[in-house]
């Protein structure tokens, strides 16, 4: 049995995380927050005699949120050009979900920044994009909302 050390066991922090994925190379720079993979089981109710029993019923995914910060010539064109690779707007052109689709990891760091978890979201793509508000009254820095959606998630000790 593992004893709770603490100069071995460390509690995972929200803040130390980084965001991979080949369609966004440099995204962990720019990554303010995201959410991690959630799913729902959806129970189904059979009856048997007098009484109900629940199995599980199909996985549902649920789709996770990450806010960006928007950088000057980084986080609008580089978001721009992915979905223009997939998407021609001018001519509503849209292509297939091999042009689209890509593999998006979540990886959890330690103190020392060393990954310690990977989440691997396969066949995940950009559902939603929000590029920020403006105002004259604000002095925020403006910030990209993404919502992801993804077949299904995987978790793996190794980042890759």
């Amino acid at each position: 049995m593992r004893l709770a050390r603490p100069e071995i066991l460390h509690p995972q922090l929200q803040f130390r995380y980084t965001i991979l994925t080949s369609r966004l190379p440099g995204a962990a720079v720019f990554a303010k927050s995201a959410q991690q993979p959630s799913f729902e089981n959806n129970p189904v109710k059979l009856e048997y005699g007098n009484s109900n029993f629940k199995v599980k019923g199909k996985t549902n995914w649920n789709d996770i949120s990450m806010t960006c910060y928007q950088f000057e010539g980084i986080t609008v064109p580089m978001f721009w050009e992915y979905l223009q690779q997939h998407q021609i707007t001018k001519t509503a052109t849209d292509f297939r979900a091999r042009t689209y689709k890509h593999n998006l990891q979540i990886v959890s760091l330690n103190p020392m920044g060393f990954p310690v978890g990977t989440w691997k979201l396969r066949g995940a793509f950009y559902n939603s994009l929000s590029f920020g508000d403006m105002g004259w009254a604000e002095e925020s820095i403006t910030e990209v909302n993404v919502t992801i959606s993804y077949d299904y998630a995987e978790f793996d000790l190794l980042p890759f």
